[in-house]
């Protein structure tokens, strides 16, 4: 009679399952025919590997180590899944595993491990893909940031993920099982969404499917909101079902309407400043013309018959006159940024800054000045307010010098992203250009950088320094304009800089 030891092995040996016994430190001492044969074993056992981790995969390694050993030492027994790797080859072979203590479940009185590695059928191979598939499907639900509904056959809800709930305001116990148009969307719309709906499931088919559709939806407290739609269909176990994707639009319309609500207040202001500089360019200048020639006549024929307070009045209404006059031409440059606007078009930046100076030639020889002008790039903008602003510009940094010093102004200009060379065809869209206008004068305090913009602000008296106080605001317009910025550095006593950054390049709407 054979021994219960030969009597083992002849049973192990008929078995298709890989079985593998093993010392309580993972060292394998005996391997049936079935897994010598898969891993590519001699039938000896002194060729068996030196440790349960040579066949095993190293994430199946990880799993058995750190998982199912702690597991078979605590209850004596753990299953679950590996991958198997054959010692001579690259192959691989997937197994359902189940690991138990051999004479004991106590740890201390066992003997070794066993293992038993079953080949999985393709019927357990296509439950367990369904298995996974099933869960990342549950995963893809439960974390996306829009809601996601599904609708099975019969036209009821059989999904209903978080982010649904939240939109909807709507538990998912309460929701599955019922049919969308009774849950989600508002009464006046119920009957056309229904049936579109059954019409998608009868068919298979749909104008509708995977294009984004806005609806009107509604939540759990009647609140309508816009949505944004997208329906597929595909198949469950031979049925056809609808999933829809949903957005939550509302907030992006509340923007939209509000953009045209300021566009339409945008395009009434502009009205209006044409219509005041109408007014400004006509029916203000003649009294303002009559003012000034009454007043020359009056000097002129009485200036002999009046006293001197008589003679010093007439000064100071010629003097508020000019006054007056300087001010409306300002106000109306100031509304000629965006009512006598040109096209945006390719500006050499450096050719216009060269230009002004040359304008500028005898205020420079007045102040005994020097103007600095860089190598600049060429942007997309209007040219005249690209002289406009340099004008304003250059200007002031030579109005703003200190006494007995002649002033030095700098103009320099570059690409953000230090390309200065590039073809204006080629910039990408959010290519930026820098733009600046350094002296060294009197300078300003800073606390005072977003007054020096606004119309008529001025940080020194009129005795002082000549002007109106609307250069730096008509140079905030034109850069707005542009869809730029400007902004400046200075501290009192050390000049100030001037930074203006505009883009290179705009689409074809803008500049109108």
């Amino acid at each position: 009679m054979n021994s219960p030891h030969e009597a083992f092995r002849a049973l192990a040996d008929e078995s298709r399952d890989l079985i593998c016994l093993a010392s309580l430190q993972g060292k394998p001492f005996y391997m049936n025919r079935a897994a010598r044969e898969w891993l590519g074993l001699p039938d000896e056992d002194d060729a068996l590997p030196g440790s349960l981790r040579e066949y095993h995969d190293p994430a199946s390694w990880d799993e058995l180590r750190d998982v199912a050993v702690p597991a078979v030492k605590q209850t004596g027994r753990w299953e679950g899944p590996s991958r198997l790797c054959r010692l001579d080859s690259d192959r691989r072979l997937s197994v359902d595993t189940t690991v138990f203590l051999v004479g004991s479940t106590d740890v201390e009185k066992a003997t070794c491990l066993a293992l038993i590695h079953r080949r999985r059928s393709r019927e357990a191979r296509l439950k367990r893909a369904l298995e996974e598939a099933q869960a990342r499907k549950h995963t893809i639900l439960e974390t996306s940031l829009d809601p996601i509904i599904t609708v099975n056959s019969r036209g009821l809800i059989s999904e209903f993920n978080r982010a649904a709930e939240q939109v909807f305001g709507r538990p998912r116990e309460q929701v599955l099982g019922t049919a969308p148009s009774e849950v989600l969307f508002p009464a006046s719309k119920i009957e056309g969404y229904q049936n579109r709906i059954d019409r998608y499931l009868d068919a298979g088919e749909g104008s509708l499917l995977s294009k984004r559709t806005e609806v009107v939806a509604v939540r759990a407290s009647g609140l309508p909101f816009e949505a944004e739609l997208t329906m597929t269909i595909s198949q469950e176990q031979g049925e056809p079902v609808l999933t829809f994707f949903v957005r939550d639009i509302s907030a992006r319309k509340r923007a939209e309407e509000e953009q045209l609500r300021h566009a339409a207040e945008l395009e009434r202001s502009n009205h209006e400043l044409e219509q005041f500089a109408y007014v400004a360019s006509h029916d203000l200048q003649e009294p303002l013309r009559k003012i000034r020639t009454f007043g020359d006549r009056l000097q002129s024929h009485a200036a002999e018959m009046l006293d001197v307070t008589g003679n010093e009045c007439i000064d100071r209404m010629r003097n508020a006159a000019e006054r007056m006059q300087a001010l409306i031409n300002g106000l109306l440059n100031l509304s000629r940024v965006t009512t006598k606007a040109a096209d945006f078009e390719p500006v050499d930046l450096g050719r216009v800054a060269r230009e002004v100076v040359a304008d500028l030639e005898v205020k420079i020889q007045q102040t005994g000045g020097r103007v600095d002008v860089d190598k600049m790039p060429v942007i997309q903008a209007d040219p005249l307010q690209m002289r406009q602003l340099f004008q304003n510009l250059i200007g002031n940094a030579l109005k703003f010098h200190r006494d007995g010093e002649t002033p030095l102004v700098k103009v320099s200009g570059r690409f953000v992203h230090g390309r200065t060379n590039r073809v204006l065809g080629e910039s990408p869209e959010r290519e930026q250009c820098q733009i600046l206008v350094q002296d060294d004068g009197i300078g300003f305090d800073t606390k005072y950088l977003d007054r020096i913009f606004d119309v008529f602000q001025r940080l020194h008296p009129r005795g002082e320094h000549e002007g109106t106080g609307v250069g730096l605001a008509i140079c905030r317009k034109i850069v707005q304009r542009h869809g730029g910025t400007i902004t400046a550095k200075s501290q009192p006593g050390e000049g100030a800089t001037f930074i203006v950054v505009l883009p290179v390049v705009h689409s074809p709407n803008e500049g109108h």
